[in-house]
């Protein structure tokens, strides 16, 4: 027996969309699982099967209906695709999908179902003969379709269009954003495009304005660790230090931190790259190089803006460390990121940049080494199934190593203590080590020994 279609336009004007087939049954979804009018109509319509209906979301219908008009259109390709996308707008609306050009709805499934996967990235990468679409999803790769050359190139020119790139610019990088919206999110998507030998390689940062910050207790710091960052917030002036790798979490750390400040009676200033969340009486910084707008050019002015607390997202030169150093020295609470392996390397991190160890020694209050794991799925328990896209986790929560920075090592730091001696004197203080947390967490069933091994490599 022949599996029955329903036409895109059907599906758009009616609500209801073909989930899958088992056996002699069909199984539809409904934005209105009561419209026993059209339940009947299509009954009659497909009389020799079994029809299930259930009840879908808007989210979930749309995204179901954007790649099901990709799906129409793919060999049905013209010059429309690239008309529509001359549209001169910075502002794509993916919640309402039409029967337009297949290459709007075809971006337009991937942004949903990006979303929909919880991905914090989307890889558009050209080979040889297809390009590959990639999720960054709890901080791996997965990829979810291939798409021929022609509709990749399709797609770029759409999401150049978009972000007022040049779209017949194909030999060098650019940079640019899009703002995408759903009903329950607005998305500050940023794009990267770069050539490469079979044709460009884009990346789709999204950052979801939606978003607020998580609360301390929802991070996933084991309770010693949240006792720590809790005894923070009573700090009045010097430096906090956030390490670890890109996408270690160290931003989300900061922001919670800074929503459980006293932003009534302080004047709290931010400065990063990208503004990732929202947060209300917060002055909130963003960065432009190109403008000469670096860290170091903007913490030189806002010192003219009287703050008290100044959140710097990355210390990445001399220039921005002194600038660091001087503003805590002078009062302000400094909460700044570095990219350091570990705690212990981020107090000589400052040193190697040029800061002399007395400096640094006066102005640290704790320094905080972290990473992202991601958890075993309590839906499978770490067998894979369709929630956790058969990965076996799902979700992250944070591992992390603290050092505060009391009078005894302030003393070891001015006097120029090597990193041995100090990794030394933590030990005999019970110092925990990344390595320490994580074990504690796979001791509890949240992870387990082979995402450690994958995060932090072998225990030296």
């Amino acid at each position: 027996m022949k599996a029955p279609s329903i036409t895109p336009a059907f599906c758009a004007a009616n609500g209801i969309i073909i989930i899958r087939f088992e056996d002699k049954t069909i199984i539809f979804g409904l934005l209105n699982a009561n419209d026993t009018i059209l339940k009947t109509r299509v009954k009659k319509a497909y009389a020799e099967w079994q029809c299930v209906f259930q009840e879908l979301d808007t989210e979930a219908f749309n995204l179901k209906l954007s790649q099901l008009f990709s799906e129409d259109h793919l060999d049905h390709s013209n010059g429309d695709s690239l008309s529509e996308a001359a549209r001169d707008r910075r502002e794509s609306i993916i919640d309402q999908v039409a029967d337009d050009a297949p290459v709007v709805n075809l971006l337009n499934s991937i942004f949903l179902e990006a979303i929909s996967k919880r991905a914090s990235d989307i890889h558009i990468e050209s080979g040889a003969s297809e390009s590959a679409v990639r999720f960054r999803i709890d901080g791996l790769l997965v990829t979810v379709k291939k798409i021929n050359q022609e509709r990749a190139i399709a797609v770029s020119a759409r999401l150049k269009i978009l972000a007022n790139l040049n779209v017949l610019e194909n030999r060098r990088p650019q940079d640019g954003h899009i703002d995408v919206k759903t009903d329950s999110y607005s998305l500050d998507v940023r794009i990267s495009t770069i050539p490469t030998v079979w044709g460009e390689s884009i990346v789709l940062r999204l950052l979801n304005r939606s978003d607020s910050p998580f609360s301390l207790d929802s991070l996933g710091f084991s309770e010693r660790y949240s006792g720590y960052l809790k005894n923070i917030l009573a700090i009045t002036s010097g430096l906090i230090l956030v390490t670890g790798p890109t996408g270690s979490g160290k931003t989300t750390t900061l922001a919670a931190l800074l929503k459980k400040l006293d932003i009534k009676s302080t004047k709290i200033i931010s400065i990063e790259d990208p503004v990732e969340y929202r947060i209300p009486g917060i002055i909130q910084i963003q960065v432009n190089e190109e403008l000469g707008l670096g860290f170091d050019a903007m913490l030189r002015r806002i010192f003219r803006q009287d703050p008290d607390v100044i959140m710097i997202g990355e210390i990445r030169d001399i220039e921005t460390a002194e600038l660091a150093i001087r503003a805590a020295l002078t009062g302000h609470l400094v909460f700044a990121t570095l990219h350091t392996n570990n705690s212990i390397e981020a107090v000589y991190r400052l040193q190697n940049m040029g800061i002399p160890p007395y400096m640094a020694a006066a102005v640290l209050k704790a320094v905080i080494a972290q990473r992202l794991i991601r958890k075993v799925c309590k839906e499978c328990m770490g067998n894979g199934c369709v929630r956790c896209s058969n990965t076996g986790y799902m979700g992250r929560t944070a591992i992390a190593e603290f050092i505060p920075i009391d009078l005894t090592m302030q003393d070891m730091i001015a006097g120029g203590i090597v990193i041995e001696q100090l990794r030394s004197h933590l030990q005999k203080t019970h110092f925990k080590t990344l390595y320490d947390d994580a074990e504690e967490k796979i001791s509890a069933g949240l992870t387990t020994e082979a995402e450690i091994r994958r995060e932090l490599g072998r225990r030296l």
